[in-house]
């Protein structure tokens, strides 16, 4: 199988991303100080201007992001709600609109019901303290391709027992379908 995937800031670099096909990037932020994680999957199409920042690089183009986070049972703010997080813990959704999935060491995945949209642009940091952000291919299999990626970050990194998997790759692929029927 031909490799689906490429580090971002790598891939701008070398000019190696087709940016004429639907795209997604992965964005995984670890907490130094805890096991807490936060992934965010962006959907888009049709990029306009890609354009670098100090920190990072700003699209010009609708995203849709969809956010995995695991939360160890120690987190110190599990019951405050995700958009009230300071920093990189903060991710812009409320547990309304949120499912919980309850892992067997009483650790938790927090995953979005639905995609949050960023209109017109967003920006994606470069990586620090050991974070990575992947550029996914798009193509008639880039669902699984993601829920592959996605999953191996989950069980290897963060230790989420592959039974489980299931259940994430079919929220993740919930999300991907009202993209999909967006950008269609």
């Amino acid at each position: 199988m031909q490799k689906r995937w490429i580090e971002l800031f790598d891939g701008l670099m070398k000019g190696t991303i087709p940016f004429e096909e639907e795209g997604f990037i992965v964005v995984t932020r670890f907490d130094i100080n805890s096991p807490y994680a936060v992934m965010e999957l962006i959907s888009f199409k049709n990029v306009k201007n890609i354009q670098p920042t100090s920190s990072g690089v700003t699209f010009h183009s609708d995203g849709f992001k969809t956010f995995v986070v695991f939360e160890p049972v120690s987190y110190q703010y599990r019951y405050m709600e995700p958009y009230l997080r300071d920093g990189n813990a903060q991710v812009p959704l409320r547990f309304n609109e949120t499912v919980i999935i309850d892992l067997p060491r009483r650790d938790r995945l927090i995953l979005s019901k639905d995609p949050y949209t960023s209109y017109g642009s967003f920006n994606v940091d470069r990586p620090e303290h050991g974070n990575f952000v992947y550029y996914i291919f798009g193509g008639e299999n880039a669902d699984d391709t993601i829920c592959t990626f996605m999953g191996a970050v989950l069980n290897e990194d963060m230790k989420v027992p592959k039974s489980v998997l299931p259940e994430v790759y079919k929220i993740i692929k919930d999300n991907l379908s009202k993209f999909h029927e967006f950008a269609g």
